[in-house]
C-alpha cells in the first residue's frame, strides 16, 4: 500500500512537473524590457546608474586665461592658448590634444592640472546613480524567489512604501498585457543570473 502511494504522489508530481512550462532567463529578459521595468530599476536590474561621462572643457572666458597665469602659468604660455577661445569640447583627451598641438606635449604635462582645474566642469561621470533614482532597488543577482516574492507583495499591497505606490501605478498596463505568475517568475529569474 504504501509503495502504492508513494508512486501516486510521484505521478501526481512529475505529471504537475510536466505541465508546468518551463520558463527560460531569456524569456525573462524580454519581459524586463518589454514591460519597460528598465525605465526605474536599470539596464539589466543593475539600477539607474549613467552609462557614460558628461563633462564639458573650455576657455570661454577671458577670466579664465587671468587665472591660469594666476595659477602659475607662464602668460606667454596663456596666450598660445587663444586659438581655443570658445571652443568646446566634450572628451579630456581630445581637449589636451588640441592644447598640445599650440604648447606642446611638456608644457601641456606640467600645466595639464592648472588647465582641468580652471577649464573643465564634470557633469557627472559614469557609473553614477543618476539623481531622483537613489531608492530604486538594483535587483541584479538577487535571489529569484526573493524577487518574485516583492513584486507579488508590492502589486497586491502588503508590502507599502513610496517605491511600492509607483510600481502600483503600473498595474492597469500590467493587465492590459496580461501579465501572470509565470511572467514575474520568468522576470526573477532573469535577474537572478545577471552579475552585478
Amino acid at each position: 500500500m504504501k509503495t502504492f502511494l508513494l508512486s501516486m504522489v510521484t505521478g501526481i508530481i512529475f505529471t504537475v512537473f510536466l505541465q508546468t512550462p518551463m520558463v527560460s532567463a531569456e524569456d525573462g529578459a524580454q519581459l524586463f524590457i518589454k514591460l519597460t521595468c528598465n525605465s526605474c530599476h536599470g539596464d539589466q536590474g543593475k539600477g539607474m546608474i549613467r552609462t557614460e561621462d558628461k563633462a564639458k572643457y573650455s576657455l570661454k572666458k577671458k577670466a579664465m586665461y587671468k587665472k591660469l597665469v594666476k595659477e602659475g602659468m607662464p602668460s606667454g604660455i596663456v596666450k598660445k592658448l587663444r586659438p581655443l577661445y570658445r571652443k568646446k569640447f566634450r572628451d579630456e583627451d581630445k581637449y589636451l590634444n588640441a592644447i598640445k598641438e599650440l604648447i606642446g606635449e611638456n608644457n601641456t604635462n606640467q600645466y595639464k592640472e592648472i588647465i582641468i582645474k580652471i577649464s573643465g566642469r564634470v557633469y557627472y561621470r559614469k557609473g553614477e546613480l543618476i539623481p531622483g533614482f537613489e531608492e530604486y532597488p538594483r535587483h541584479a543577482g538577487n535571489k529569484k524567489l526573493y524577487l518574485f516574492a516583492q513584486m507579488k507583495d508590492i502589486l497586491e499591497g502588503r508590502r507599502t512604501n513610496g517605491n511600492s505606490e509607483a510600481m502600483r501605478g503600473i498595474k492597469p498596463f500590467l493587465a492590459s498585457n496580461k501579465v501572470t505568475d509565470e511572467d514575474f517568475r520568468s522576470i526573477a529569474e532573469y535577474l537572478s543570473n545577471v552579475q552585478d
